[in-house]
Protein backbone atom coordinates (compact mmCIF):
# COMPACT_ATOMS: atom_id res chain seq x y z
CA UNK A 1 0.00 0.00 0.00
CA UNK A 2 2.86 2.26 0.63
CA UNK A 3 4.44 1.40 -2.57
CA UNK A 4 1.41 3.06 -4.08
CA UNK A 5 2.06 6.31 -2.49
CA UNK A 6 5.48 6.28 -2.46
CA UNK A 7 6.42 5.33 -6.09
CA UNK A 8 4.62 8.61 -7.28
CA UNK A 9 6.04 10.87 -5.05
CA UNK A 10 9.40 9.70 -5.97
CA UNK A 11 8.88 10.15 -9.53
CA UNK A 12 7.12 13.71 -9.00
CA UNK A 13 10.38 14.35 -6.97
CA UNK A 14 12.77 13.29 -9.91
CA UNK A 15 10.36 14.51 -12.40
CA UNK A 16 10.56 18.33 -10.77
CA UNK A 17 14.39 18.29 -10.03
CA UNK A 18 15.19 17.17 -13.96
CA UNK A 19 12.95 19.88 -15.00
CA UNK A 20 14.56 22.42 -13.11
CA UNK A 21 17.61 22.34 -15.85
CA UNK A 22 16.45 24.79 -18.18
CA UNK A 23 18.11 25.91 -21.34
CA UNK A 24 19.68 29.42 -20.67
CA UNK A 25 21.10 32.41 -22.47
CA UNK A 26 23.74 32.03 -20.97
CA UNK A 27 25.10 28.44 -22.04
CA UNK A 28 25.43 30.07 -25.78
CA UNK A 29 27.43 32.98 -24.67
CA UNK A 30 31.12 31.69 -25.24
CA UNK A 31 29.90 30.53 -28.80
CA UNK A 32 29.92 32.90 -31.78
CA UNK A 33 26.35 33.84 -33.09
CA UNK A 34 27.76 35.12 -36.17
CA UNK A 35 29.51 32.14 -37.95
CA UNK A 36 30.28 32.25 -41.71
CA UNK A 37 28.36 29.41 -43.67
CA UNK A 38 27.55 28.97 -47.15
CA UNK A 39 23.68 29.31 -48.25
CA UNK A 40 23.50 25.81 -48.12
CA UNK A 41 24.98 25.31 -44.74
CA UNK A 42 22.23 27.80 -43.38
CA UNK A 43 20.05 25.87 -45.60
CA UNK A 44 20.76 22.57 -43.39
CA UNK A 45 20.37 24.57 -40.47
CA UNK A 46 17.64 26.26 -40.98
CA UNK A 47 15.59 22.20 -41.43
CA UNK A 48 17.31 21.29 -38.58
CA UNK A 49 15.96 24.03 -36.77
CA UNK A 50 12.61 23.41 -38.65
CA UNK A 51 12.56 19.45 -37.50
CA UNK A 52 13.01 20.75 -33.89
CA UNK A 53 10.32 23.02 -33.56
CA UNK A 54 8.03 20.34 -34.72
CA UNK A 55 9.21 18.01 -32.48
CA UNK A 56 8.90 20.43 -29.42
CA UNK A 57 5.24 21.36 -30.69
CA UNK A 58 4.08 17.70 -30.90
CA UNK A 59 5.39 16.89 -27.45
CA UNK A 60 3.71 19.71 -25.94
CA UNK A 61 0.33 18.65 -27.75
CA UNK A 62 0.44 15.51 -26.61
CA UNK A 63 1.59 16.67 -23.30
CA UNK A 64 -1.74 19.05 -23.08
CA UNK A 65 -3.73 16.69 -24.08
CA UNK A 66 -2.35 14.52 -21.26
CA UNK A 67 -2.73 16.81 -18.93
CA UNK A 68 -6.76 17.35 -19.41
CA UNK A 69 -7.12 13.47 -19.33
CA UNK A 70 -4.75 11.31 -16.95
CA UNK A 71 -5.84 10.71 -13.71
CA UNK A 72 -2.35 8.84 -12.52
CA UNK A 73 -0.07 11.33 -10.84
CA UNK A 74 2.76 10.18 -11.94
CA UNK A 75 1.13 10.50 -16.11
CA UNK A 76 -0.04 13.62 -14.80
CA UNK A 77 2.78 15.19 -13.60
CA UNK A 78 5.32 13.76 -16.68
CA UNK A 79 2.92 15.48 -18.74
CA UNK A 80 3.46 19.03 -17.02
CA UNK A 81 7.03 18.28 -17.25
CA UNK A 82 7.14 17.31 -20.80
CA UNK A 83 4.91 20.54 -21.53
CA UNK A 84 7.48 22.82 -19.38
CA UNK A 85 10.76 21.34 -21.09
CA UNK A 86 9.39 21.50 -24.47
CA UNK A 87 7.89 24.49 -24.04
CA UNK A 88 11.42 25.94 -22.64
CA UNK A 89 13.46 23.75 -25.72
CA UNK A 90 10.92 25.59 -28.12
CA UNK A 91 11.83 29.05 -27.25
CA UNK A 92 15.30 28.42 -26.76
CA UNK A 93 15.05 27.20 -30.16
CA UNK A 94 13.28 30.32 -31.58
CA UNK A 95 15.64 32.31 -29.66
CA UNK A 96 18.70 30.69 -31.10
CA UNK A 97 17.46 31.14 -34.72
CA UNK A 98 16.22 34.92 -34.17
CA UNK A 99 20.17 35.55 -33.03
CA UNK A 100 21.97 33.43 -35.85
CA UNK A 101 19.48 35.32 -38.67
CA UNK A 102 18.52 31.61 -40.33
CA UNK A 103 14.59 30.97 -39.47
CA UNK A 104 13.20 27.38 -38.95
CA UNK A 105 12.11 25.77 -42.28
CA UNK A 106 10.13 22.58 -42.97
CA UNK A 107 12.45 20.17 -44.80
CA UNK A 108 11.55 16.51 -44.95
CA UNK A 109 12.43 15.56 -41.48
CA UNK A 110 9.60 18.53 -40.06
CA UNK A 111 7.23 17.17 -42.37
CA UNK A 112 7.64 13.56 -40.99
CA UNK A 113 7.38 14.59 -37.27
CA UNK A 114 4.51 17.00 -38.23
CA UNK A 115 3.08 13.81 -40.07
CA UNK A 116 3.18 11.34 -37.07
CA UNK A 117 2.32 14.21 -34.37
CA UNK A 118 -0.82 14.57 -35.93
CA UNK A 119 -1.28 10.34 -36.37
CA UNK A 120 -0.64 10.12 -32.17
CA UNK A 121 -2.74 13.22 -31.32
CA UNK A 122 -5.55 11.14 -33.46
CA UNK A 123 -5.10 7.99 -31.46
CA UNK A 124 -4.76 9.89 -27.94
CA UNK A 125 -7.51 11.83 -28.45
CA UNK A 126 -10.32 8.57 -29.28
CA UNK A 127 -8.55 7.35 -25.60
CA UNK A 128 -10.25 7.61 -22.22
CA UNK A 129 -8.30 6.63 -18.41
CA UNK A 130 -5.93 4.31 -18.17
CA UNK A 131 -6.26 2.91 -21.85
CA UNK A 132 -5.26 7.25 -22.58
CA UNK A 133 -2.17 6.92 -20.02
CA UNK A 134 -0.94 3.86 -21.15
CA UNK A 135 -0.99 5.04 -24.73
CA UNK A 136 0.42 8.16 -23.97
CA UNK A 137 3.19 6.63 -21.87
CA UNK A 138 3.90 4.20 -24.64
CA UNK A 139 4.18 6.91 -27.31
CA UNK A 140 6.61 9.24 -25.03
CA UNK A 141 8.95 5.82 -25.23
CA UNK A 142 8.06 5.73 -28.59
CA UNK A 143 8.92 9.29 -29.58
CA UNK A 144 11.70 10.22 -27.23
CA UNK A 145 13.97 6.64 -28.63
CA UNK A 146 12.91 7.97 -32.51
CA UNK A 147 14.15 11.39 -31.31
CA UNK A 148 17.20 10.15 -29.97
CA UNK A 149 17.87 8.16 -32.67
CA UNK A 150 17.37 11.10 -35.39
CA UNK A 151 19.54 13.75 -33.11
CA UNK A 152 22.35 11.30 -33.00
CA UNK A 153 22.43 9.68 -36.31
CA UNK A 154 21.11 12.90 -38.55
CA UNK A 155 20.46 16.20 -36.55
CA UNK A 156 23.76 16.59 -34.77
CA UNK A 157 26.22 15.38 -37.51
CA UNK A 158 24.46 17.71 -40.55
CA UNK A 159 24.70 21.05 -37.70
CA UNK A 160 26.94 23.41 -39.04
CA UNK A 161 26.08 26.72 -37.20
CA UNK A 162 27.94 25.81 -33.13
CA UNK A 163 25.20 27.30 -31.55
CA UNK A 164 22.60 25.19 -33.63
CA UNK A 165 24.75 21.64 -32.17
CA UNK A 166 24.69 22.90 -28.66
CA UNK A 167 21.23 23.36 -28.92
CA UNK A 168 21.08 19.60 -30.68
CA UNK A 169 23.24 18.19 -27.69
CA UNK A 170 21.36 20.23 -24.78
CA UNK A 171 17.99 18.75 -25.92
CA UNK A 172 19.60 15.08 -26.62
CA UNK A 173 20.12 15.26 -22.82
CA UNK A 174 16.72 15.97 -22.03
CA UNK A 175 15.12 13.83 -24.62
CA UNK A 176 17.33 10.72 -22.98
CA UNK A 177 15.90 11.94 -19.46
CA UNK A 178 12.43 11.89 -20.85
CA UNK A 179 12.93 8.42 -22.29
CA UNK A 180 13.97 6.67 -18.55
CA UNK A 181 11.35 8.98 -16.76
CA UNK A 182 8.74 7.09 -19.20
CA UNK A 183 9.81 4.21 -18.91
CA UNK A 184 9.43 4.25 -15.18
CA UNK A 185 6.25 5.75 -15.57
CA UNK A 186 5.63 2.65 -17.55
CA UNK A 187 6.55 0.32 -14.94
CA UNK A 188 4.38 1.96 -12.04
CA UNK A 189 1.28 1.79 -15.13
CA UNK A 190 1.62 -2.51 -15.16
CA UNK A 191 1.93 -2.62 -11.75
CA UNK A 192 -1.18 -0.72 -10.94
Amino acid sequence: MKSQFLFPLTLSAILLASGCSTNSNDAYNDLPANVVVTPAQAKVDAKILGGLVVLNRNEIAAATEAQRKATNPAVKNYAALMNKTHSQNLQETQNISRRIGVMPENGSVAMMLQSKGKQEMATLNRLQGLAFEKAYIAAMIKDHAAALALLNQKLIPQATNPMVKKQLIITRVHVQEHLAQAQAVQKELTHS
